[in-house]
């Protein structure tokens, strides 16, 4: 997993539901906890584009709910500055399920991913249909 290159806005908490973009079964995700976040004291742990979080399945298949899964945000509605200076955002939130290793479980990604998360996750960026 490379470093993120362009300072990417933090704008998704715990608690939040984000759309499931892969075929693994998942419909909706809840973010119950981000990977690698070393916080202060009673402030919420936040996670933005390319970031990896523990995430637990509310609407999808009988066998996927209801179980921790770790997961990849793809895709955020909170503009971002690339360091050419275009302003990036997406029309929804998004996630892709992943293994420990990184690598997807599904074998599609519906809808665009951004470029910052397939560079980190080429394993996620050769799936992809579309790059922006």
């Amino acid at each position: 997993m490379k470093a993120k290159l362009s300072r990417i806005p933090r704008s998704l908490q715990t608690m939040t539901r984000l759309a499931c973009a892969d075929n693994t079964g998942a419909r909706i995700v809840e973010i119950v906890s981000v990977d690698g976040f070393h916080g202060v004291r009673r402030r919420q742990p936040r996670l933005g584009l390319g970031d990896l979080a523990t995430v637990t399945v509310k609407k999808g298949t009988s066998d996927m709910r209801r179980k921790l899964e770790k997961a990849v945000v793809i895709r955020q509605k909170k503009e971002f500055r690339r360091p050419d200076g275009l302003r990036v955002a997406f029309e929804d939130n998004a996630v892709v399920i992943v293994n420990p290793n990184g690598e997807p479980k599904g074998t599609e990604i519906k809808g665009p991913v951004a470029r910052e998360v397939a560079e980190r996750f080429p394993k996620v960026g050769s799936l992809a249909t579309i790059i922006v």
